[in-house]
C-alpha cells in the first residue's frame, strides 16, 4: 500500500467533537475582553495613520515646552473627515513607509463606519483573523484535498494563542496572515489549472499581501523555491529550460511587483527614515538569548503564558513544542506527495532562513521578531494539522490513543493560554509599552501628577499609549528632545507629583537642577521629583 496516496476521509466524532469546540472557543477567544490589553505604542501610530494625522503635527503641537492634557494628546488618534486618501498616501508614505498602506485605508473607512473607539479599531483585525481560518481551510483543501486535514488544521490555527493575540491587536498581522494562505491557495490552484485568470488572481493576492506588509517578499520566494522544486525548471537534450509553470510563476510575480512601484517610490524616497524605524532590528543580541527567543516564539503558536526570554528561566519547557514541531515536518516529509510536503517546507522553512543568514553574518534580531515569522508559523500548522490527522485517522492502529493525547494536549494548552491572556492587561506582544498599565497606575494614584517628557525616540506613541490609561487628573509637560530640557519651577501647580517619563540621564540631570530636587526611580523608566 503506498501510504503517500492514502488520505483520512473523516475525522472520528469525538476528534470532529473537539475541533468543532476547539473553533468556537477560538471565535469567542477572538472577541472577549478585545478592549482589556494595553493600546501600545504602536496602535497608537495606527489610529494616526488610518485618520492621517502625522507625527510631526503632534510634535509641531504639542512638544513646545508647555502642559497637556490627555485629550490634547489623544486629540491625534481621532477620525477628521476632511482629511482624505491622498493625505493618508502620502503622510504614511514619508514617515513610516516599512508599513504599506492597504491596512490603513481599509481601517479608515471602517472607523467612517464604526468609530475610533479601542473596540472598533481592534475588532477590524477580528474580522481578518476569522477570514483567515477560511482562508486556512481553502488552502488545505488546495493542498491536502482532505476534509478532516483541513478541519484538524483550523481547529489548531483557531485556538493558537498566537494568532489569538495578533486577531485582537489595531495592526495589520491578521490580515497579513489571511493574505498569506489566500495566495497560497491560489497559487496551488493556478499551478493544478494553469490558465492565466487564476495567475492573474495569485497576483492579485501577492500584490495585496505587498501593499500590506513588506516581508509578503519571503513568501513570494518561499512560493518561487516551490515551483522550482515542482517542475518550474525543467532538462531537455542537457539544457535546462523554464518549464510553463515556472513561466508563469516568473511573469505573473513580476506584474505583481510592478503593480507595487508605487508604494516602492516612498521606499526609496524616504530610505532614511525607512533605515531609522527600523534600526533597531540591526541591533545584534548575545546568541544565548537568541535561541531563549526564538525557542519562546516557535512555541507561541501553541502555548503562550507570557513568558520573557530575558527574565524566564524555565524558557527549555518549550522544547517538547520545537520537537513535535521538527517531527511534525520530518513525518510529513516522509508520509505526503512531494507535491504536498514541498510546500509546507518552503513556507515554513524560507521565510525564517532569509531572516535569520542576516542575523547570524551581519548581525540583528530579525528573526526573532514574532510578527516577522508569520509564514513559517502558518508553514507549521499544516505540518502539525497533518501529523495528527494521518497519526490518528490513518496510521493509528498501534498509537491512536497517544496522539489523540496530542491532539488534547496542544487544544488544552491553547484554551488554557488563551484563558489566561483574555483576563491580562498587557503581554509580551505589546513590547516597549509592556509596563504602561503598572506606570499608569502609579500616575493615577499619585497628587495631581504631571509627566514630564520629550519627543525622542518611542516617547510620542507611548505617552498617547499611557493617555489611554491615565485618568483626566494626570497632565504631561512636553519638551522638544532638540531643546535644553530646563523646566521652569512656576509651571507646575504647588503640591503636584513631578514625574519624568523615558528621558535619558543628561536631560534628567538638567531636569533636577531646574526644579532643585533630586529625582528617585520609580521603575519602567518612570522617575519621581523628591519632595
Amino acid at each position: 500500500m503506498n501510504r503517500r496516496a492514502i488520505r483520512p476521509t473523516a475525522l472520528t466524532p469525538r476528534l470532529l467533537t473537539l475541533v468543532l469546540v476547539a473553533l468556537m472557543l477560538g471565535l469567542l477567544f477572538r472577541v472577549i475582553n478585545i478592549d482589556k490589553k494595553v493600546y501600545w505604542h504602536d496602535e497608537a501610530y495606527t489610529s494616526m495613520e488610518m485618520t492621517a494625522q502625522r507625527r510631526s503635527e503632534v510634535v509641531e503641537q504639542l512638544f513646545t515646552g508647555r502642559i497637556v492634557t490627555r485629550d490634547e494628546l489623544q486629540a491625534f488618534q481621532r477620525f477628521r473627515p476632511e482629511r482624505g486618501l491622498g493625505q493618508l498616501l502620502t503622510s504614511l508614505g514619508q514617515e513610516d513607509p516599512q508599513h504599506p498602506p492597504l491596512y490603513y485605508i481599509l481601517g479608515r473607512f471602517w472607523v467612517r463606519l464604526f468609530g475610533d473607539s479601542v473596540l472598533a479599531l481592534r475588532s477590524l483585525a477580528v474580522v481578518f483573523g476569522l477570514l483567515m481560518l477560511v482562508c486556512a481551510y481553502w488552502l488545505c483543501m488546495e493542498l491536502f484535498q482532505a476534509p478532516a486535514i483541513a478541519l484538524m488544521t483550523v481547529g489548531l490555527l483557531a485556538i493558537s494563542p498566537y494568532h489569538v493575540l495578533y486577531a485582537q491587536e489595531s495592526r495589520e498581522y491578521s490580515l497579513w496572515a489571511a493574505l498569506i494562505l489566500t495566495s497560497s491557495a491560489l497559487l496551488l490552484r493556478a499551478l493544478r489549472l494553469g490558465t492565466w485568470p487564476h495567475w492573474a488572481l495569485y497576483a492579485l493576492s501577492l500584490t495585496a499581501g505587498l501593499y500590506t506588509f513588506l516581508f509578503t517578499g519571503l513568501v513570494g520566494i518561499a512560493h518561487g523555491v516551490y515551483v522550482l522544486l515542482n517542475g518550474g525548471i525543467s532538462r531537455k537534450w542537457e539544457k535546462w529550460r523554464m518549464t510553463r509553470a515556472g513561466t508563469a510563476y516568473l511573469g505573473w510575480s513580476c506584474v505583481a511587483i510592478a503593480a507595487f512601484a508605487p508604494w516602492l517610490y516612498f521606499l526609496v524616497k524616504y530610505r532614511d527614515v525607512l533605515s531609522n524605524t527600523t534600526g533597531w532590528a540591526r541591533e545584534s543580541l548575545p546568541l544565548w538569548v537568541m535561541v531563549k527567543a526564538s525557542a519562546l516564539n516557535f512555541s507561541r503558536i501553541f502555548m503562550d503564558f507570557d513568558w520573557n526570554p530575558d527574565t524566564f528561566a524555565l524558557w527549555w519547557l518549550c522544547i517538547p513544542l520545537l520537537i513535535l514541531e521538527i517531527f511534525a515536518l520530518l513525518f510529513i516529509q516522509q508520509n505526503a506527495p512531494r507535491h504536498v510536503w514541498t510546500f509546507v517546507w518552503t513556507l515554513a522553512l524560507i521565510p525564517v532562513l532569509i531572516l535569520a543568514l542576516p542575523d547570524l553574518i551581519l548581525g540583528g534580531q530579525r528573526s526573532i521578531v514574532g510578527r516577522y515569522l508569520v509564514p513559517s508559523f502558518l508553514g507549521l500548522h499544516l505540518a502539525a494539522g497533518y501529523l495528527l490527522t494521518m497519526k490518528i485517522e490513518v496510521f493509528g492502529a498501534k498509537n491512536r490513543k497517544f496522539w489523540q493525547a496530542i491532539a488534547l494536549l496542544l487544544f488544552f494548552l491553547g484554551f488554557l493560554s488563551n484563558i489566561i491572556s483574555s483576563q491580562a492587561e498587557t503581554w509580551w506582544n505589546k513590547g516597549i509599552s509592556y509596563h504602561i498599565p503598572a506606570i499608569a497606575q502609579t500616575l493615577n494614584e499619585a497628587n495631581q501628577p504631571i509627566v514630564i517628557s520629550d519627543d525622542f525616540g518611542i516617547n510620542i506613541g507611548n505617552l498617547i499609549a499611557l493617555s489611554y490609561r491615565t485618568n483626566e487628573t494626570v497632565q504631561f509637560y512636553l519638551l522638544s528632545h532638540e531643546a535644553e530640557a530646563n523646566v521652569p519651577p512656576e509651571q507646575f501647580p504647588d503640591g503636584s507629583d513631578i514625574f519624568v517619563f523615558y528621558m535619558p540621564e543628561a536631560e534628567r540631570n538638567q531636569i533636577q537642577q531646574s526644579l532643585g530636587k533630586p529625582l528617585n526611580e520609580v521603575g519602567w523608566y518612570l522617575w519621581k521629583l523628591e519632595e
